[in-house]
């Protein structure tokens, strides 16, 4: 019992000698708990934006609107607008517009189209707004005939693609496949520095004329490629077996795909350059790929967050990796409207490049 009790001691004494690595193991649990708490909070706060263009001006179309408001952050606009917020922006899972005359169709018990403008990648928040057009139309039915049936009438037009629904798996299978390839090139990254340098593997090939930028990029370019397979298995996959689509422009998605791991890999080293110890990296890397998975919208879509962390989302490469691969899986995007988000990943790719180079260390401790 004692020799049990005298090499617990010893390790408890080792493990509190790396405080750092201790502090990221004490606080990883409470930062996720923090964030993903208010990631959730926003699908139950009324938080979707649902724009309303309002060209009856009508007591049904008033009574409408106060409906949805219960459920719904709503806001009335004209037609443009509510286009460019679902389809420019896309900010807006839908946008309904209430066409002329409906309050006097409907009093006259005569049947009214509401045409619903959707971006079917937001599927799970336009299934919302049908059901609160359901509830909405229950209680306009109030102000005239409440036995009525079908005086408003919905027609759905995706004005993102093509398509009028997307399955789950389309909207799945890329940020699942995001979050193990960041953790697979993070995790590569960090351990194979630490590890390296304290073999002496590193200082071997330092003694060689190797300048320091090659002797890096080597070691990053190697994680990159087997990233990239990676990332590539893992759509194929997908598409195999879930008939995940790969998009109409191949050449956006490698694009997109490209441009997505050079980013994680930049961003790899800078992690590894503020894990001092092998026992920082764990800790430390968990942290931040739960948080930017969570934020990024690679567990559930960016839209179910409240607005102000939707803001903050956009600091992070994920969300805009995810924004990529959903423009060209999900709405049938080409090159060119990629460029803009593949422009951010790789400028957010060389700031990382940049610092991690600037402050990683090399020699061994």
């Amino acid at each position: 019992m004692r020799s049990l009790l005298t090499i617990t001691w010893k390790d408890l004494r080792l493990i509190a000698r790396d405080r750092a690595a201790l502090l990221f193991l004490v606080l990883v649990p409470f930062v996720v708990v923090t964030v993903l708490a208010e990631a959730l909070a926003g699908s139950d706060t009324g938080s979707l934006l649902l724009p309303i263009v309002n060209e009856d001006h009508g007591p049904v179309a008033t009574v409408l609107i106060e409906a949805l408001s219960e459920h719904a952050h709503v806001v009335e606009v004209d037609r443009p607008e509510a286009e460019r917020l679902v389809a420019g922006r896309k900010i807006a899972p839908a946008a309904i517009v209430v066409p002329e005359h409906t309050s006097k169709r409907y009093l006259a018990s005569r049947p009214s189209t509401l045409l619903l403008l959707t971006d079917p990648a937001k599927g799970a928040a336009i299934g919302a707004v049908k059901a609160y057009l359901l509830l909405a139309d229950r209680k306009a039915a109030e102000i005239a005939d409440p036995l009525a049936e079908e005086l408003l009438v919905m027609e759905e037009r995706n004005v993102t693609g093509s398509r009028s629904s997307i399955p789950p798996a389309e909207q799945n299978v890329p940020g699942f496949s995001v979050m193990f390839v960041m953790m697979g090139v993070l995790f590569g990254v960090a351990f194979g520095l630490h590890d390296e340098r304290e073999w002496g593997t590193i200082t071997r090939l330092r003694i060689a004329p190797i300048p320091r930028l090659a002797l890096l990029g080597g070691k990053l370019l190697a994680r990159f490629l087997v990233g990239l397979l990676q990332l590539v298995l893992l759509f194929l996959y997908g598409h195999l077996a879930f008939d995940l689509s790969l998009g109409s422009a191949p050449v956006a998605l490698a694009l997109v795909m490209v441009a997505v791991v050079f980013c994680m890999t930049g961003f790899s080293l800078l992690v590894a350059a503020f894990a001092r110890t092998r026992e920082q990296v764990i800790p430390l890397g968990l942290t931040v790929i739960m948080i930017f998975c969570a934020l990024g919208g690679c567990w559930w879509p960016l839209y179910h967050m409240p607005p102000w962390l939707q803001q903050v989302a956009q600091l992070g490469f994920t969300t805009w990796a995810m924004e990529g691969f959903h423009d060209v899986i999900l709405r049938d995007r080409g090159i060119l409207d990629v460029l803009p988000g593949v422009g951010v990943l790789l400028t957010y790719g060389m700031l990382c490049l940049a610092g991690g180079v600037r402050f990683v260390r090399l020699d061994p401790a």
